[in-house]
């Protein structure tokens, strides 16, 4: 399971996953991206206990991944995300884990309304379990995996424009 993670440390991660989602929310691509470490891993699967080696996911990307995604963010040339889609997360239910002893488990629960204005005018509801792996950088942390199980990750999903 784990060691006990301090309180004045649960409520440094609390923060530093918020700071996370802010940024996503708000098009702020490269402070999100300078979040993540280089050994870094964003998974999707389609459901919890999937292999990653073995069945297909909605997302898989590691750090040079992220990398060419937030260069072409960037660029302002995402044409199906003009103009950005309206995205709040709200995160709650927050388990604290530290599995050896320089990274940080940490899951959540997500809600996630997002307004399609494009050409489509639609709203959609997102909400699932985030897994976060991090480890202390500086003052503050880094990403090292985050996967995020949706709860209709079986079905097909219209866009990932939620994901960044």
């Amino acid at each position: 399971m784990g060691k006990q993670v301090a309180f004045e440390v649960t409520k440094e991660l609390e923060a530093f996953i918020i700071q996370e989602a802010k940024y996503a929310d708000e098009g702020q691509y490269q402070a999100w991206y300078e979040l993540w470490a280089e050994d870094a891993v964003y998974w999707v699967p389609r459901k919890d206990g999937d292999d990653p080696a073995k069945k297909a996911s909605h997302l898989y990307d590691n750090y040079s991944r992220l990398t060419t995604r937030v260069k072409q963010l960037n660029t302002g040339n995402r044409f199906s995300q003009v103009p950005i889609s309206g995205m709040r997360r709200v995160i709650s239910n927050y388990e604290f884990f530290n599995d050896n002893d320089d990274k940080f488990r940490v899951e959540a629960n997500f809600y996630l309304p997002e307004y399609s204005i494009q050409s489509v005018h639609s709203f959609r509801i997102w909400s699932g379990r985030y897994t976060y792996i991090l480890s202390r950088k500086g003052d503050s942390f880094q990403i090292h995996l985050k996967k995020v199980n949706l709860v209709n990750g079986l079905e097909p999903i219209p866009t990932l424009s939620f994901l960044i």
